[in-house]
């Protein structure tokens, strides 16, 4: 498992370019799309942030055909010690470990003493205006699932909270009709798009990445263009009119003093953040149209999943993975003295038998054994149990142990059998 540090930090990587792009392109070309594209691609690459392993997939015919010229005239093993190596990878491993669990726990021990701050102080409404006004909008919204509303002292701004059973709380106030009708239809559209799922997905995808300074930048940027993007499918069709009155009942919130600390899992009507309450503002008073990009959307779609295939073709599979300097110096596995045990030797007949037995779309890149254990500690049997998998065929290379691999180039001999 100590491996899996590399994993992320190449997603890491791949994930920094974008973010980075968002960094320098937000105000002179994103800002020219709808808020709706940019909320689709902070999306994107919170997703892609999850995936630190490529999914594999394995297609059942040949895509492309390589051809290898190396002559095998016996098996070739690469013996790798990497003691020190493993033991700083070890390391980074367990601060990694540690560094997430420290980022998951704060947010849930964050939104614990949130739900027992506001169960004390939470009214359910009973008021037949609120309801009948909030009944009217989940019609609208083609809403059936129940929602609870409440009203808590000590808040500015309505919220939607929780994912399972989702509430929407609003400040223990009085509200006209005409503000009752934007509030709802915002926090209704929070619940539809499941906003609040997907900042859990950011929180977990965070967590994961938190020692990647670039992270900060698609928090708050994801956070913006929920909230934008929200405005946006509210204010769809809306005449000057109800923009207007939308953007009163925004800027209203403004006067009242918020007593409670919201939390990532928590799609607010007003943020308290006054330079986004001006960006939201200016957002709707813009009339002018933003383009679709709706063929940018498709492309960043097709990449993002791309991304994360990992597609298993035959001739990627007859590559070979021995060390290219050593591919031609025969090796006689007797002479690996630092090794307490001795590797399985076998003829080239014996493996060729044993390649008529397996399918090439079904074989396998790499596989692992014992990888809780350095190669010195393990038994002349559990070694032997590992080359005697990778003598099957059916895997192109074996890990044995944490520290040491065996790999075994098999194109001439697959070329001899189809001879």
């Amino acid at each position: 498992m100590s491996y899996v540090i590399f994993d992320i930090l190449k997603t890491s990587i791949y994930i920094s370019i974008p973010i980075i792009l968002i960094a320098l392109l937000k105000d002179k070309i994103l800002s020219k799309y709808t808020y709706k594209l940019n909320y689709i691609l902070c999306i994107l690459i919170t997703l892609r942030m999850l995936f630190i392993s490529n999914i594999e997939i394995y297609l059942p015919f040949e895509f492309l055909k390589t051809q290898n010229n190396t002559t095998l005239k016996s098996i070739y093993y690469i013996n790798n010690e990497n003691s020190s190596s493993l033991n700083y990878v070890k390391i980074l491993f367990v601060i990694w470990i540690f560094g997430t669990l420290y980022v998951i726990f704060r947010n849930i021990y964050k939104q614990i003493i949130f739900y027992k701050k506001i169960k004390n102080i939470a009214y359910k409404v009973t008021d037949d205006n609120i309801i009948n006004s909030f009944e009217e909008e989940k019609k609208a919204l083609n809403i059936k699932r129940n929602i609870d509303v409440f009203k808590v002292d000590g808040l500015s701004s309505p919220a939607l909270i929780n994912i399972l059973s989702s509430k929407i709380i609003i400040p223990n106030k009085d509200y006209d009709k005409k503000q009752l009708k934007w509030i709802f239809r915002h926090e209704l559209t929070h619940f539809k798009r499941k906003d609040n799922l997907l900042k859990l997905f950011l929180m977990i995808a965070c967590a994961i990445h938190w020692f990647n300074p670039l992270i900060k930048i698609i928090k708050i940027y994801f956070h913006e263009q929920c909230e934008l993007s929200c405005d946006e499918k509210v204010l769809k069709k809306s005449n000057i009119n109800d923009i207007k009155e939308y953007a009163l009942v925004l800027v209203s919130t403004l006067r009242y003093r918020n007593t409670l600390k919201s939390n990532m899992l928590y799609s607010q009507f007003n943020t308290n953040q006054i330079d986004l309450i001006k960006r939201r503002v200016e957002g709707m008073m813009n009339l002018k149209k933003r383009k679709k990009g709706t063929l940018i959307t498709l492309f960043l779609c097709g990449i993002s999943t791309l991304s994360i295939l990992s597609f298993n073709l035959i001739y990627k599979q007859n590559t070979a993975y021995a060390n290219q300097s050593e591919i031609n110096n025969e090796i006689d596995p007797k002479s690996n003295e630092n090794s307490q045990v001795r590797p399985k030797i076998i003829t080239d007949e014996e493996l060729k038998n044993n390649l008529k037995k397996v399918k090439r779309s079904d074989v396998k890149d790499e596989m692992e054994f014992y990888q809780d254990r350095k190669f010195d500690e393990l038994t002349q049997k559990e070694v032997d149990y590992a080359i005697d998998f990778l003598f099957t065929g059916k895997c192109k290379r074996v890990l044995v142990g944490s520290d040491v691999s065996y790999s075994i180039n098999t194109d001439s001999l697959y070329k001899d059998n189809n001879n």
